[in-house]
């Protein structure tokens, strides 16, 4: 499953041009800032999911809230106060006390401003969550499923993956982490 890919799908075409025309973004800048946007997000989950509390926390977050429902109607979902309220508490889960870097990262990469980077990284955090969530609500996955899936995307192959990952702890670190979760959860999994 390339969740970026199906996430960039969600948002071709009117979407891209919502934000673009909200941001005062050409469409291509746009394009461009969406795609790292959604590059930082996926980074910043795997980050999270590399313990077994934060793959627990991940795997409650989506059978609770994030199921697919902001797919229905994207465009809509870029205008919802809600939505957006609701993606500055997920960046906070995501990065931490790293929020601010990670989006003064993301505006470089980008070539946009760093309130713009921020508008699109608290835009694009629940409709990535909610494509994941889609994903374990229609295949019937667990936690170590969505550590498989997170496991199995290829941010460190960008540029702005591997600088959102050193930010967050670094590569190796990180590569390290999520092959000690997806162990634990095997292990538990057998018991």
């Amino acid at each position: 499953m390339d969740l970026k890919q199906l996430v960039l799908d969600q948002l071709a075409g009117q979407a891209t041009g919502k934000i673009a025309k909200l941001q005062g973004l050409d469409k291509s800048t746009a394009y461009s800032a969406v795609d790292t946007a959604v590059t930082a997000i996926i980074a910043g989950l795997q980050q999270n999911v590399s313990t077994k509390s934060g793959a627990g926390k991940l795997d409650a977050a989506l059978a609770s809230k994030h199921q697919g429902s902001i797919l229905a109607d994207v465009t809509a979902a870029l205008d919802d106060a809600s939505v957006q309220e609701d993606g500055v508490k997920i960046l906070s889960h995501i990065f931490g006390d790293k929020k601010g870097a990670v989006t003064d990262s993301v505006a470089k990469q980008a070539g946009v401003s760093t309130a713009a980077a921020g508008d699109i990284l608290g835009q694009l955090a629940p409709i990535v969550l909610d494509q994941l969530g889609k994903t374990k609500k229609s295949d019937g996955l667990d936690a170590g499923d969505l550590v498989n899936i997170l496991v199995g995307q290829k941010t460190s192959d960008t540029a702005v993956g591997s600088v959102i990952q050193d930010i967050l702890g670094g590569k190796r670190k990180g590569l390290v982490g999520i092959v000690l979760a997806l162990l634990t959860l095997f292990l538990a999994k057998k018991k």
